[in-house]
């Protein structure tokens, strides 16, 4: 080998390496923004998905459910949905009630601060859950 081709074998550049630690530093923050809400829904879809172990449910009012889910999400401290819920005019916990069927639409949006003047907006659209009621026809 001569000098002229190690010379060419040089590792990164500085510019590169801030260029690399720039965009890490920036996945990160982005990843620990985000983690948080990633969390708080697997303990929401947890909670509706476990009404469908309760055959009580069937029996009970809308709202005697809905008191029901969110005595669940005090429970389980899912905070984020509840603050989603009472700023919104429409209620992101939607109960209905059929007579054959119980549907409870946990369905939300979540928001949070990034960085500066950036926030990143969640939708969370899989925490629906149908439940046959038990003995109707």
């Amino acid at each position: 080998m001569n000098s002229s081709s190690r010379s060419r074998q040089a590792g990164f550049t500085i510019w590169q390496w801030m260029v690399i630690v720039l965009v890490g530093g920036f996945l990160l923050t982005v990843g620990f923004s985000l983690a948080p809400l990633y969390i708080n829904n697997y303990t929401v879809r947890a909670t509706v998905q476990a009404l469908q172990n309760e055959p009580e449910l069937g029996r009970k009012s809308t709202q005697e459910i809905r008191l029901a889910v969110e005595r669940k999400f005090d429970v389980n401290q899912i905070e984020a949905i509840q603050a989603v819920c009472r700023d919104k005019a429409r209620p992101c916990l939607k109960v209905e009630k059929t007579k054959t069927h119980l549907i409870i639409d946990a369905n939300y949006e979540a928001r949070t601060h990034v960085m500066g003047n950036v926030d990143a907006i969640v939708n969370f659209d899989k925490n629906r859950v149908e439940i046959v009621i038990p003995g109707a026809s």
